[in-house]
């Protein structure tokens, strides 16, 4: 049993427990079995995790709702598209949500990708098998993109869920690119946020080890990372303050925010082509 995680790596409980809390709501907006089974397994391992259920942010609430039905909407989307499908779910903690998509194609692959200490974690909750995979390649280095070239397949999805504000902008370009060097197409579904919005730091954040990068950069529209090569193509973008569901959660502050424009923008998910 190894569940004691430092640094980025602790904040994977506030996904998980957010949604398991939303899960067990009567009126719950999201339905996450997994993250149920692993949020009381994980505090039956380590009680001290308990706080978790006790004390998560309004904030925190909304964002696993936005989070879950739009990455689940791309995801499914792109599977009931594609023959064979392969999913990359980049900094994946514990995410639960192959569990929703595995039965839409008896093809899917599914990659996990994370510090090896993450996936000590994982394996406390999770077999893996050929088509449910967890890597521990070092992002930054090639392993992980050769790996995938080897599974033959010219059309995969990415997913980056609460990642990449812990990188650069160079280190965030230098992963994109790299990835449309090497797949013929990729997909990438991405939660990013403007500047503005990453210099305030993240109330349950602020109770792990983590910190984001010390020079935040961020996009007001996912159409800037078009600027960074032509072989980019912006397709859409979904607005945290703008989704109806989400808004039910957050607090007032925040809902006022939905009003002016320019807070309204600040966290998006993109959605990406490379050719």
């Amino acid at each position: 049993m190894s569940l004691d995680l430092k640094s980025v790596s602790e904040t994977l409980w506030i996904p998980l427990f957010g949604k398991a809390i939303e899960s067990t709501r009567d009126n719950g907006l999201i339905k996450d079995a997994k993250a149920v089974e692993i949020a009381n397994k994980a505090v039956a391992l380590k009680p001290e995790l308990g706080k978790w259920w006790r004390a998560l942010s309004k904030e925190s609430q909304g964002l696993m709702i936005w989070r879950s039905l739009e990455i689940d909407s791309f995801v499914e989307e792109y599977i009931n598209s594609t023959n064979y499908p392969v999913v990359v779910n980049l900094g994946a903690g514990l995410c639960t949500r192959y569990e929703r998509m595995k039965e839409l194609n008896p093809d899917l692959v599914w990659i996990e990708l994370d510090l090896p200490p993450v996936k000590l974690a994982w394996e406390n909750f999770n077999i893996e098998t050929s088509q449910h995979q967890y890597w521990t390649d070092n992002i930054f280095e090639n392993n992980w993109l050769d790996r995938l070239h080897n599974l033959k397949s010219e059309n995969v999805l990415f997913i980056a869920e609460g990642l990449f504000m812990y990188f650069s902008r160079e280190q965030v370009k230098d992963i994109i690119l790299r990835v449309a060097d090497r797949i013929d197409s990729a997909h990438f579904v991405m939660e990013v946020y403007s500047k503005f919005a990453l210099q305030r730091p993240h109330p349950d954040v602020k109770r792990t080890g983590a910190r984001k990068f010390d020079n935040p950069w961020g996009v007001y529209t996912g159409k800037d990372f078009e600027r960074w090569s032509p072989r980019i193509k912006h397709h859409k973008d979904s607005y945290f303050l703008k989704h109806k569901k989400a808004l039910r959660r957050v607090p007032l502050t925040h809902q006022f925010g939905a009003l002016i424009p320019f807070i309204a923008k600040a966290g998006k998910i993109v959605y990406i082509k490379t050719t």
